[in-house]
């Protein structure tokens, strides 16, 4: 019955095409936000990978120099308090900021030993390739985020002779593949995803 008092009446043809201009619609709908979703997964992968090989120098230095054993602390400070008799104590055992410190710390060398070894068959994938692009590809990763002295944009247009725009490009294009190299499967699938066109 509609608002007014009235009743109306529809051929079953009628209420067919009705059910499957919605389910139509539906299906539509649902397929839009899914390869909406695929998109924002796309995208927030790549900006991982970004601020990883922003921070890359600072992760390694974290890695490095951490402290987490009750050993590398007492090489930090030889005044520090008698460990031993602390553990028998069980000072530490119900620590959280220490399990947690630990726990961050071997999380963060995990992940850049796997990093390293990625940049590695990057590295040695650009270098061997054919391709010009591919090669300048490396050197541009190379001296925009690993090298000790970080390099902008121009200034890496200007060593390699090149626009500006185009080391950009190589910048996203590295980072592409780095993204599939260093989250894998799931890389290799947001990769796929981003060069697909949209719907």
């Amino acid at each position: 019955m509609a608002k007014n008092g009235k009743t109306y009446s529809i051929t079953e043809a009628q209420l067919e095409d009705m059910i499957k201009k919605a389910s139509e619609a539906g299906a539509e709908a649902y397929k839009k936000e899914q390869s909406q979703s695929a998109r924002r997964k796309v995208d927030r992968m790549l900006y991982k990978t970004k601020v990883l090989l922003e921070k890359y120098t600072w992760l390694k230095a974290y890695a490095k120099n951490s402290v987490y054993t009750l050993e590398q602390a007492e090489k930090v400070n030889d005044g520090m308090a008698d460990i031993e008799v602390l553990t028998k104590f069980g000072i530490f055992d119900d620590d959280k900021t220490l399990h947690n410190l630990k726990r961050g710390v071997i999380t963060v060398n995990m992940l850049m030993t796997h990093v390293d070894n990625m940049l590695e068959v990057y590295r040695e994938n650009c270098e061997s390739s054919a391709s010009k692009t591919k090669q300048r590809q490396y050197r541009v990763v190379y001296n925009m985020y690993l090298a000790e002295e970080k390099k902008g944009t121009k200034e890496i247009a200007e060593m390699e002779c090149e626009e500006v725009r185009t080391i950009q490009n190589d910048a996203k294009a590295a980072r592409e593949d780095l993204t599939a190299l260093i989250f894998g499967l799931d890389g290799i699938l947001v990769c796929l995803l981003y060069t697909s066109p949209s719907p």
